[in-house]
């Protein structure tokens, strides 16, 4: 989803604040109503423009609080462990999200997202039939059911933090964040290290020490209810 960087609010604060300025000046200098309505115009916008500023601001220090250290990532807390592993679901509190009408957040945990680059024109396989894996510092597909090994050529590894609620699979991060819907998750494939899925075509491979713990919760979330 793109975000208004909180520069070009400021740009925007800056440059309504000078024209409020000046159409005041212009307004106690000539008797023309409109410099009036025009310098009332721009107070309003010039309000609005700091106001988006101050919450483009907060977002983006509510971001950088999401960010770790790839080499020591958040420890997944023992007890709600337990509870995955006895099939049930914790309840967690994450500041950093604005939940929604009746969602609740059942999982976070230090996280990066890896994007790789496209298979090599002579190699054009079905999504489907690839699986990541990470081993000893690199990334390769399992094609099946052959079993083949191919090598992943990663392009870009971005810090955040995975987010699991009953409703979202969210991933706070300064570049490559996003944030989709539970029940169009498709193709679910986790591994020691990866959470690996596809929403509407799209493929999204996260890195995580957690990575066991994400897939149950994602399988008790999209597990038909109990009759």
């Amino acid at each position: 989803m793109y975000k208004i960087s909180r520069q070009t609010h400021l740009l925007a604060a800056a440059v309504f604040s000078g024209l409020t300025f000046f159409a005041f000046y212009r307004a106690q200098l000539s008797a023309d109503d409109r410099w009036h309505t025009f310098s009332t115009l721009a107070l309003i916008s010039a309000i609005l423009a700091w106001i988006l500023y101050y919450r483009a601001n907060r977002r983006d220090n509510r971001d950088q609080q999401c960010t770790g250290d790839p080499e020591h990532p958040n420890a997944f807390p023992e007890g709600q462990a337990r509870l995955i592993d006895n099939g049930r679901l914790p309840n967690r509190f994450n500041p950093r999200i604005d939940l929604k009408d009746f969602e609740i957040c059942h999982y976070s945990v230090f996280a990066q997202r890896v994007i790789f680059a496209p298979l090599p024109e002579g190699q054009k396989i079905d999504p489907t039939r690839l699986a990541i894996r990470y081993s000893g510092g690199n990334y390769y597909y399992i094609v099946r059911p052959q079993e083949i090994l191919l090598p992943a050529d990663l392009v870009s590894r971005s810090d955040g933090e995975l987010v699991i609620t009953n409703q979202r699979i969210i991933f706070l991060a300064l570049e490559n964040g996003f944030e989709v819907p539970l029940q169009s998750l498709k193709m679910l494939d986790c591994s020691a290290h990866l959470v690996d899925f596809q929403i509407r075509d799209r493929r999204y491979t996260l890195q995580t020490e957690a990575a066991c713990y994400a897939e149950k919760v994602l399988m008790l979330l999209l597990q038909p209810p109990a009759v």
